[in-house]
């Protein structure tokens, strides 16, 4: 029997980032009049003012995580907060020297790292669900073309990105329809899952059980258990193990919902498991909603906001205590979501694989970790980097793109 082949969206940005990026095409000068301290402090004591705080700051913000890099030397701690005050200060501080850093940087990260767009691409290339030809990138255009040919996937289609997450659903869908897909459902995955594998995508299909669901939405989840196991076996569990549901230093923090698997969906039936959200969904090409999933990744947030924890417990109150007391089951979440939110949804086994997706710098180790299988390279990563922009100046004359000077100028 023919396997299921299905169109696919693979999301790659959000509005934050365009914006993000049109603000820092005017943020040079808006800084430097507003912070005249900046145009002669030393830039090494400018670094060491921050430094701390920027390396309590764990979660990634301002980047497009799908265009960041997996590399063998990211592992290491030291190596780690390098590239977070790269980032940071190329978005904070305006300056030209700071924002040509990072663009060196990644092209230096680039020479034996791999973006997750990249390895995201290459990954659903090569499994038999996926219509090559009905293949879309949903993001900030010009940066995923540039990736992406770079990669030697030139010939993967990137569409610009929309103004929220739920119109870059509807701008996938309208282009694969205008291209002939005439599918009954729409594969969307998020552009920031590298360790993703064709496998991964048969399991999250042929444990679906598509035939036999005339709903509209079949959403990837992932069992807290089986994520902690997938870490042990890839020997990253001092980067993070999955600890207890609640954020804890030096754990993984993954929040599950409490839910029996009353359907067997991730094993054993009847049995307790904590499920977290994944990164891949599988939409019926007809009952595509963009305001449904705007709200539904805003929910996702809502936990950490107490001024929503009153609608919550409006929609969802009963069924949250019922999940904390390990008495709901995931058949009765689904049809109590279906009926606050009016779209027939269905939990469907996302691998653990699929559950590691790149929110912070955290991530970029452990996925650097578990891809490039090993400890990473006894690198510093800072003077590597320095020796590299010496060899860029030999080859093409010039200034060298950090300066151990003065922020502006030379002297």
């Amino acid at each position: 029997m023919a396997k299921a082949v299905y169109g696919t969206v693979v999301l790659a940005g959000t509005a934050r980032i365009a914006s993000q990026i049109r603000r820092g095409k005017r943020r040079d000068l808006y800084h430097r009049v507003r912070r005249p301290h900046l145009w002669k402090m030393d830039t090494k004591a400018l670094e060491a003012s921050l430094a701390s705080v920027i390396n309590r700051d764990d979660y990634i913000v301002g980047e497009n995580k799908s265009l960041l890099y997996l590399h063998p030397s990211l592992t290491s701690v030291r190596n780690i907060n390098f590239l977070k005050r790269a980032l940071y200060f190329a978005g904070k501080t305006g300056d030209r020297l700071y924002r040509r850093n990072k663009r060196d940087l990644l092209l230096f990260l680039s020479r034996e790292g791999r973006s997750p767009i990249s390895l995201v691409i290459q990954n659903l290339l090569l499994s038999d669900h996926i219509d090559p030809d009905h293949l879309v990138v949903v993001g900030p255009r010009r940066q995923l073309t540039h990736e992406l040919e770079r990669s030697g996937l030139a010939g993967v289609r990137v569409l610009e990105q929309g103004s929220t997450l739920g119109r870059n659903l509807i701008k996938g869908r309208e282009a694969l329809i205008d291209g002939s897909y005439d599918g009954e459902h729409i594969l969307f995955i998020g552009g920031d899952v590298p360790l993703l594998t064709p496998k991964g995508i048969s399991d999250f299909i042929e444990r679906s059980g598509v035939k036999d669901f005339e709903g509209d939405i079949i959403w990837g989840m992932g069992s807290r258990e089986q994520l902690g196991k997938y870490i042990v076996e890839h020997d990253v569990e001092h980067l993070g193990s999955v600890g207890p549901n609640y954020p804890k230093k030096g754990n993984l923090n993954k929040f599950g919902i409490p839910l029996i698997d009353d359907r067997g969906v991730f094993g054993k039936g009847g049995v307790r498991r904590e499920l977290m959200m994944g990164n891949l969904f599988l939409y019926r090409t007809s009952s595509v909603n963009q305001k449904l999933v705007d709200r539904f990744y805003s929910l996702r947030k809502m936990g950490a906001n107490p001024l929503a924890y009153p609608w919550l417990m409006w929609h969802f109150g009963a069924q949250l205590l019922r999940a904390a007391r390990w008495k709901l089951t995931i058949s009765e979440a689904e049809r109590t979501f279906s009926r606050n939110a009016g779209i027939d949804l269905r939990v469907g086994y996302a691998p653990p694989e699929i559950t590691l997706d790149l929110d912070s710098y955290s991530d970029l180790r452990r996925l650097s970790g578990v891809y490039f299988s090993r400890e990473g390279m006894d690198i510093n990563l800072e003077m590597s980097f320095r020796k590299f922009l010496r060899q860029k100046r030999r080859e093409r004359g010039g200034p060298i793109g950090i300066s151990r000077k003065k922020v502006k100028g030379e002297g």
